[in-house]
């Protein structure tokens, strides 16, 4: 009976044993993919910055492969930048495809940029109901009503998108505030009326007085 107890021991310590050596190599190839990745992206925003797009593509999307146990802000911040390498380069397709894997792990932001691909392949319909989806998701996010209002504008929808920008605005716990703020300058200014224009560009200077561009579109409305 103790003879038994022995080898079950002895076999329950080397089943620990190895799981435990598993898991040490399993952390090492981890890590060392975690760094491997870092510095294949970094090389990519070296050519990202060069505008060579073609083979910034090429870094981020070898390092997008780079094996990693769980989906890291850094393997996030690498789609992001795969995904504006490929817009830049025209290619809209493959970059909405990078957009959906983020928008699968409840990226905000991709909803965005997935719409402005879809904008640019003049599918303006379907960039409307891309952002539909992203407020329904992430209705606090007030970049995803100024994409949406972009969209429309380029439609010459002005009416409509005033009212998405005031509905974003509705939102008790706003992100992006800022951002939907001007764009609600912008808004009145595509319906001529500069009067309400230039009243909340006014606000929009004295909240945020460091803005350049704030400071630019009163400059403007100052002369109408």
């Amino acid at each position: 009976m103790q003879s038994r107890r022995k080898i079950m021991n002895s076999k329950g310590k080397g089943i620990i044993t190895a799981v435990i050596v598993v898991l040490i190599a399993l952390a090492a190839f981890c890590g060392f993919g975690y760094i491997s990745q870092r510095m294949t992206a970094s090389e990519g925003i070296t050519y990202l910055d060069k505008k060579e797009y073609q083979k910034a593509y090429e870094q981020f999307d070898h390092a997008a492969g780079k094996f990693t146990l769980i989906f890291t802000k850094q393997k996030k911040d690498v789609l992001f930048y795969e995904g504006e390498a490929l817009y830049q380069m025209g290619e809209y397709g493959k970059a909405i495809e990078i957009y959906d894997e983020l928008i699968d792990h409840g990226e905000s932001k991709a909803y965005s940029l997935k719409a402005y691909c879809l904008a640019q392949q003049k599918k303006l319909n379907k960039a409307i109901d891309v952002c539909d989806q992203g407020i329904k998701e992430h209705p606090d996010d007030g970049e995803i009503y100024c994409t949406k209002y972009a969209v429309l504008a380029k439609q010459e929808k002005y009416t409509q998108g005033l009212k998405v920008i005031e509905r974003a605005l509705k939102q008790k716990e706003l992100e992006n505030k800022k951002e939907v703020l001007f764009a609600r300058i912008s808004a009145y200014e595509s319906r001529f009326d500069f009067d309400t224009a230039y009243r909340y560009a006014k606000a929009y200077v004295k909240a945020y007085p460091k803005d350049a561009n704030g400071k630019k579109e009163l400059t403007f409305l100052e002369t109408r």
